[in-house]
């Protein structure tokens, strides 16, 4: 898409987001405010209608008290006076209490008295016989006010024990007072709440599903509703009160939210065109000019050409910046020429050889030097296998040569004419192009080093067997020596001979412990160094020692050190050294610590330790009270790895081996979790 068209949909798109977001925000907020706002008046509302239900309530209860704690009404239940009846219940009573029935009862239930007002016309008229029945029903000793059901119709109800003035009794009956709770009284109640306000008996489906006092709105566009369900006098859901309010503070938001959106619409509409046109002559234009000239550099091929730079703002900026890019590429093509031509000589005159190779692990290109190896020219090499090429007594696979990472490898292949050839191979991954991986390999031949390396084996082999054979001619020889010496030595009282003779074996000793030592020494370095648990190695060592009453300890981490295979005797050396010349060691430890990258290997004991005079003799051969060689073999054996060993000690405390070991010969190990 052209950056034009993209710069309108951009701008469209952003300012459509905003629309929406604002639109969004006032729907779910102030929408929502308008519409909670409402819910909590119309909530209010039912609460108000319950409200004046129950003061009109609590005003017949109170009529009801009136009359029932009277001394003239509690006399009457005796005398059933006419009179009561004529200067109290007239209609003029009935109409300023504005009560509807009045009945007296007796505690047996029976009515005494029984006035109410008609429905059709303002005169007194007696009690229906049903109603007479709910009244006697609903009886009781206390003081009871509520709602009750009758002929379709809610009534509000106040029933009174009849008492003195004083309240004191004992009873003698119960005062009943109803009032319809009909139209009229909810008109009156919708007339004080400015609501609609509805009353109805629940069915009795609905007293089933319905819980008491539960309060809730049913919302639609127009209005909003309250629902509160109210108990009868037995404590039973009984009537559906309802308050119906129009949605005014909700329509006068959804004409703002309306008047809102246009208005944003027309702005949007009006700020695009005017962004439109002033970034078209701004920006659009002048990078229009801009890409003409630079299709014209293009066109011609030449990095030497550029474009104009007389604009003096962002976009001249931009056409400097350009020409200085396209200086910067005219150098480093210029550059990368004289580099290719370097690397080409370079390669061919490399006493390596090298080759390029292509994914399929075919040769690409190989240097001179590389078909020599093979007895070939390089036009040869070229697309062979390297994989075939190297392979001669067995099969190679590719993970065996190509990985992620350098590879370094010997391989023993044939040339052309079936010669032997020995080759060390690095192999590394190599990009090409279009994004290909492919691999550089640098090779040298080690045909001679191989040869001379088995030609040096063959010779320690036969100079060690010599050396045993010579060895066990020479203990054969001591054997008889010593033999004969201690004849003589039980043969002769002489002291000059005995003395001479003890000289001899003493002579005879000290050559014997010579040729252990050489045996021993010999084996250092004959076998290649591996990879040894440094704990394994101390607890095996003093295994060997036998020496009853000595503690040892080891305390390090788990790493593996890279030495001679002679390490344990090492280890023993050092062991040795310190129960013969230390003098009462009751405790040797080894521990480990880090200096700088180096592993730090620290042995002690509690010994006499070593004179400062000779904490360096002490590793010189023959140096020493016993054969002066255990030392020295231990600096020797762990010299062969790089590793170092000196003295560290103070005299009359103990000594203090110090065995450090450099970066790359030792490593860390984990142990498995059910070891510790």
């Amino acid at each position: 898409m052209r950056l034009y068209p993209k710069m309108i949909l951009v701008i469209a798109c952003t300012f459509f987001a905003v629309m929406v977001v604002l639109l969004f925000s006032f729907e779910y907020t102030i929408m929502d405010s308008f519409s909670s706002l409402e819910k909590k008046y119309v909530d209010q509302d039912i609460l108000r209608a319950e409200h004046a239900i129950e003061q009109e309530i609590d005003r017949i209860k109170q009529i009801g008290t009136d009359w029932a704690e009277w001394d003239t009404t509690y006399d009457f239940l005796v005398t059933h006076d006419p009179a009561y009846i004529s200067s109290n219940l007239a209609l003029s009573t009935f109409e300023a209490l504005k009560i509807r029935y009045f009945i007296i009862q007796d505690l047996n239930g029976s009515i005494i008295v029984g006035r109410g007002i008609s429905d059709n016309a303002p005169e007194l008229t007696g009690i229906p016989p049903d109603l007479g029945a709910l009244i006697n029903k609903s009886r009781t000793e206390t003081k009871r006010a509520g709602l009750i059901g009758w002929n379709n119709t809610a009534w509000l109800i106040a029933q009174n024990p009849i008492l003195t003035t004083h309240q004191e009794g004992p009873p003698r009956g119960t005062l009943t007072i109803l009032n319809p709770l009909d139209q009229q009284m909810c008109a009156d109640i919708s007339d004080l709440l400015l609501q609609n306000v509805t009353a109805r008996i629940l069915t009795q489906e609905e007293k089933i599903s319905q819980n008491l006092h539960v309060l809730h709105a049913a919302v639609t566009r127009d209005s909003i509703q309250a629902v509160s369900v109210l108990p009868d006098i037995f404590g039973f859901p009984f009537l559906l009160l309802k308050v119906e309010g129009v949605r005014d503070l909700y329509m006068s938001g959804l004409y703002t939210r309306d008047y809102l959106f246009f208005s944003l619409l027309l702005l949007v509409i009006c700020f695009m065109g005017v962004a439109i046109t002033l970034i078209n002559l701004i920006v659009i234009a002048p990078l229009g000019e801009l890409n003409t000239e630079l299709e014209k550099v293009g066109k011609s091929g030449l990095l030497s050409g550029r474009i104009k730079t007389g604009r003096d703002d962002e976009i001249g900026d931009l056409s400097r910046s350009i020409n200085l890019m396209l200086d910067q590429i005219e150098q480093a093509v210029e550059q990368r020429h004289a580099t290719e031509q370097r690397l080409s000589r370079l390669i061919a005159l490399a006493e390596e050889g090298i080759c390029l190779m292509g994914p399929d692990n075919h040769i690409w290109f190989a240097n001179p030097k590389m078909a020599s190896f093979f007895g070939m020219t390089p036009g040869e090499l070229a697309g062979k296998s390297i994989l075939n090429l190297l392979e001669a007594e067995q099969a190679i696979r590719p993970e065996d040569l190509f990985a992620d990472q350098p590879v370094h490898r010997e391989f023993h292949t044939r040339k052309k004419d079936g010669a032997d050839l020995y080759i060390s191979v690095v192999a590394a991954p190599y990009p090409l192009e279009g994004g290909q991986e492919g691999h550089l390999c640098v090779m040298n031949d080690i045909t001679t080093f191989k040869d001379n390396e088995k030609a040096l084996l063959l010779s320690n082999k036969k100079l060690s067997l010599l050396g045993s054979m010579t060895r066990h001619d020479i203990v054969n020889q001591l054997t008889t020596i010593r033999g004969m010496l201690s004849l003589v030595h039980r043969k002769t009282t002489d002291e000059i001979i005995l003395n001479l003779v003890e000289a001899a074996e003493e002579a005879a000793d000290r050559v014997n412990k010579h040729i252990e030592f050489s045996k021993e020494y010999q084996k250092a370095g004959m076998q290649a160094p591996i990879w040894q648990n440094l704990g394994t190695c101390w607890n095996l060592a003093y295994a060997m020692t036998k020496k009853k009453g000595l503690t040892f300890s080891y305390q390090g981490e788990h790493v593996e050190v890279y030495a001679d295979q002679l390490l344990q005797k090492v280890f023993y050396n050092l062991i040795d050294n310190s129960l013969k010349h230390g003098k009462n060691v009751f405790y040797i430890s080894i521990h480990t610590k880090m200096r700088d990258s180096n592993l730090v290997i620290l042995y002690e004991d509690d010994g006499e330790g070593i004179a400062d005079s000779m904490k360096e003799r002490i590793f010189e051969r023959g140096v020493g009270s016993g054969t002066g060689w255990g030392l020295f073999f231990a600096r020797e054996v762990l010299g062969l790895t790089g590793i170092t060993i000196t003295e560290q000690g103070t005299f009359g405390i103990g000594a203090r081996f110090e065995i450090v070991v450099p970066e790359g010969g030792y490593r860390k190990v984990e142990i498995p979790t059910e070891n510790i």
